[in-house]
């Protein structure tokens, strides 16, 4: 048996897979890696099938002594240093851990959220036929703390990705791409406009719930209340202060507040790497559909 002793946890490390999906009808969100290209970079560098588990670490640092092995390992996501008993490994490439060996993941210099992914997957109890972690609803597993024990799977190995992947530098500022609605007409064309040209910078209070934004209100055209209404990942939702908010992995799974729009997945994807004070402008169009 393989596993990793924590001897670091960060600020907050948890274990994430590709989400749960199909269960929003009884208030459960998909939650999973919030940056999804990591996570499936991450897969692919250790061989990985789709759906296992690995550690979302926000900032670091982190240090996974392993026991048993070799195992491959690979870090992804946020631009951190990677060093294996003190010697540095380059991210977003594969590597061997052999029994005894510390694996250290530093502060990123840009960014917020890394990936550490191990061949076989991290062994957690699924709920819900997943192993991600939902702070926010108590479910799945709890946010690493030190001396926990991480089990590595069994998981049906792929194909080993050779190619490293690079680390995409964070940007200071992010234009997010979406469509109008399905509440837009609650807005005022100022308002609708002031979406748009505003200089939105991501505020401090941002989390897995939703990234909080900083900015003038939005004016509405409609000021009464809102039957409450499936949300999605990615929706630009407007509370009572006026200023928007953009879900995440772990947003509720309906609302009360109206929703001007929704952003690409990509770009939403983009915001688990957005620090505070990241200037945020958006670029909306018609659905087609």
């Amino acid at each position: 048996m393989t596993y990793f002793v924590v001897e670091m946890a960060g600020p907050r490390t948890l274990i994430e897979d590709a989400g749960r999906r199909g269960w929003a009808h009884l208030g459960i969100s998909g939650c999973g890696a919030w940056d999804r290209r990591a996570y499936q970079q991450g897969a692919r560098l250790v061989g990985n099938t789709a759906g296992l588990g690995c550690l979302e670490v926000l900032l670091g640092p982190i240090r996974l002594k392993c026991v048993g092995g070799p195992v491959l390992l690979a870090v992804t996501g946020a631009d951190a240093q990677v060093d294996l008993n003190g010697s540095p490994r380059p991210s977003g490439r594969g590597f061997l851990v052999t029994d005894g060996q510390t694996v250290t993941v530093g502060v990123p210099a840009t960014g917020l959220r890394s990936y550490v992914s191990i061949t076989g997957g991290i062994s957690a109890t699924p709920t819900f036929a997943s192993v991600s972690a939902d702070p926010t609803r108590g479910m799945g597993p709890a946010s690493l703390k030190t001396g926990d024990i991480l089990p590595i799977g069994d998981g049906l190995a792929g194909v080993i990705a050779t190619e490293p992947v690079d680390v995409a530098p964070a940007s200071q500022e992010l234009v997010l791409h979406g469509v109008w609605g399905p509440r837009d007409d609650w807005f005022t064309s100022a308002g609708q406009r002031s979406l748009e040209e505003t200089t939105w910078r991501v505020g401090e209070a941002s989390d897995r719930v939703g990234t909080r934004l900083v900015g003038p209100s939005l004016e509405r055209a409609v000021t009464g209340e809102l039957t409450s209404e499936p949300v999605v990942r990615g929706a630009i939702q407007v509370p009572t202060s006026g200023v928007p908010l953009i879900f995440g992995p772990d947003h509720p799974t309906t609302g009360g507040y109206p929703v001007i729009g929704v952003i690409d997945p990509d770009d939403a994807d983009r915001l688990a790497q957005a620090r505070a004070g990241v200037v945020v402008r958006f670029a909306m169009s018609h659905s087609d559909v």
